[in-house]
């Protein structure tokens, strides 16, 4: 079957909204660890803004995007693996408004969005040096409000996914930090997108942070993040025009309030995009350790 052009640019927009509170969007030393026995509570504040469609053969400057969000990620560091691990999970809430690629209305839906479980699985484990590595999986469970009626705007996905993130975190002197991560998005089938199914390629990512100490409570970063993938399947029918390729800068401001508290702003801007929508992030985090 053929696709119309409102419905593929529809289910590129839901991979993007579904995402938008997705917690493997590092931010700089989220590899650093702590004692065994350590809890934290981390609160995010992310938002989306965008006010136009980057496609394969245009650019729609109707189309728009907005989304705010909150996620509440819990995580413990613990030797229960048989060395330094953190499982932890992740509930995310979500308000997405947006005008699809031609269309003429707005469309939006809020609730909660699919969470997430999982772990990192320390490899190198150096704090002396500020020397990490380690894996980071995350499974997402299709338990978010979903809406079949309108799901290009749902907060869940209505499908299962895992998220594979490896990290190298390397110490340099005495105040930088400079950090990589290679991720693999994997999906499951939603299938019931409009009465069909829906199925989404992997989508790999590079994630990269070089962080400064300016005092010792205060660093800044700067971030990068390079995408490519994420191709969809409409009926088991390639859709073209969703191979979706993106590169953000951006840069981190964090500064430990207290022994326990730790506030970080991050602002991040899409400096090229292709088959998504294309603007800025800003996230507001809390660290809490208890």
């Amino acid at each position: 079957m053929t696709a119309s052009p409102h419905r593929l640019l529809g289910a590129v927009l839901l991979s993007l909204a579904a995402g938008s509170t997705n917690a493997a969007d590092l931010n700089a030393r989220d590899f650093f660890t702590a004692p065994v026995g350590t809890s934290l509570g981390v609160f995010y504040l992310p938002t989306v803004r965008a006010d136009e469609f980057r496609g394969a053969h245009s650019t729609d400057k109707d189309a728009e995007l907005s989304v705010n969000a909150f996620a509440w990620r819990q995580l413990w560091f613990s030797e229960i693996c048989g060395t330094l691990c953190t499982p932890q999970f992740i509930i995310p809430v979500a308000d997405i408004e947006a005008r699809l690629p031609g269309g003429s209305r707005q469309q939006s839906e809020r609730g909660l969005g699919d969470p997430q479980f999982g772990g990192t699985l320390f490899f190198i484990n150096d704090p002396a040096s500020r020397t990490y590595s380690g894996l980071l999986t995350l499974i997402s469970a299709p338990l978010g409000e979903y809406h079949d009626d309108n799901p290009d705007v749902s907060p869940g996905a209505n499908r299962w996914g895992a998220t594979f993130n490896y990290n190298y975190t390397q110490g340099v002197g005495e105040k930088w930090v400079l950090e990589a991560n290679l991720e693999a998005q994997l999906y499951g089938k939603n299938d019931d997108y409009y009465g069909m199914d829906l199925e989404q390629d992997p989508l790999y990512r590079l994630q990269a942070f070089a962080s400064y100490d300016f005092t010792p409570a205060t660093y800044g970063a700067l971030r990068l993040i390079h995408a490519d993938g994420g191709e969809l399947h409409l009926d088991g029918d390639r859709l073209d025009g969703t191979h979706q390729r993106y590169t953000q800068l951006g840069f981190e401001l964090g500064h430990w309030l207290d022994r326990q508290n730790q506030l970080m702003f991050a602002l991040s801007q899409n400096v090229d995009t292709d088959n998504a929508y294309h603007g800025n992030q800003a996230l507001l985090r809390l660290v809490h350790v208890f």
